[in-house]
């Protein structure tokens, strides 16, 4: 009665019967009197132990190349690639992004040629060539970390070498907090805002009519903010990113608004705003050995990108990934 219960339970913590039996059993000498069981558990916990300095010795190398740079940007590549991704739930995007970069730092990332300015791939991107070009749809929503059409120009041109593409379906943009003025009106607050988003919303109303995005989207947009902007530009936006925090349930003017102009309102799950400068320090967490000097840290983000990749008739999500740039702390 009592051995298939044994049994089963050995088979849980994934020890067979014949472990069982061994360990039971009195160990067997070796010719120079160390018991032969402790030595195959010695070479275990040595195999182990070499693992994990590799990881720690891949990690800290990794981070050695970055240090000669001033700039340059990392690509996580396909992070649906990852099972140990796909089965955990994230509350949100940016604890994603920290887990994928724990996964691939700790291994050895593929990364080799360190150049100033350029982008390293952390894990293979041929899945891309899969299919053709006009069989996907890619989607793409760029984090600001200040109101510079420079980063939106840097992470559209980045996301297409990246990607192999001259042009993308949808660009959403994620606008930075605007700083706050003590004892300015509402009203004060809300122009100064729309004369900051005007000069990065031309900026893509461009981009659409060269025909290298399709449609714009922005984000987490009052219904104020967009009755502004569908008011003021030619192109509109096609999607508002809208986070429901506490709530489940869009405000009736936001959603009334966004029914008379066609305009989506899609839920997102990414923090606002998205805490880019604390993915370097997850690289120094990951490198215990790392140097201070190199986890002040040297890093700091200008823009962050999250990109999707769909099969149009399937509907089926084929790619997503990041792209993140760094550039160097002034002292």
């Amino acid at each position: 009665m009592n051995e298939p219960i044994r049994k089963s339970m050995n088979e849980k913590r994934g020890t067979t019967v014949e472990e069982t039996c061994r360990s039971n059993a009195p160990p067997v000498q070796t010719e120079k009197g160390t018991p032969i069981f402790r030595s195959i558990g010695m070479r275990r916990f040595s195999g182990v132990l070499v693992q994990q300095l590799r990881r720690m010795t891949y990690c800290h190398q990794f981070l050695s190349n970055l240090s000669s740079l001033t700039r340059f940007r990392l690509h996580t590549g396909n992070v649906n690639g990852y099972t140990q991704l796909k089965v955990r739930r994230f509350e949100t995007s940016a604890e994603e992004l920290s887990a994928c970069l724990d996964l691939q730092l700790t291994s050895n990332p593929i990364a080799a040629d360190f150049k100033e300015n350029s982008c390293l791939l952390l894990c293979d991107n041929d899945h891309m060539d899969n299919y053709e070009r006009d069989e996907i749809k890619i989607t793409m929503k760029v984090f600001l970390s200040a109101w510079d059409v420079q980063q939106i120009e840097q992470a559209v041109t980045s996301l297409k070498e990246q990607l192999k593409t001259k042009d993308i379906e949808v660009l959403i943009l994620s606008f930075p907090e605007l700083d706050l003025i003590d004892g300015e009106s509402e009203d004060d607050e809300h122009r100064r805002w729309f004369e900051k988003v005007k000069p990065l919303y031309t900026y893509m109303e461009k981009l659409v009519e060269t025909s290298e995005i399709a449609s714009i989207g922005v984000s987490d947009f009052s219904a104020r903010q967009l009755k502004e902007v569908l008011g003021h530009f030619d192109v509109k936006p096609s999607i508002n990113h809208v986070r429901l925090d506490g709530c489940c349930q869009v405000p009736p003017e936001l959603q009334a608004l966004a029914n008379d102009n066609d305009v989506q309102l899609l839920v997102h799950n990414d923090p606002t705003p998205f805490p880019t400068n604390n993915i370097f320090k997850t690289f120094c967490e990951i490198d215990s050995g790392c140097e201070k000097p190199m986890c002040s840290p040297l890093f700091q983000t200008t823009w962050l990108s999250r990109y999707s990749v769909w099969v149009r008739k399937r509907s089926i999500m084929t790619s997503k990934g990041y792209i993140v740039q760094f550039i160097r702390k002034h002292d």
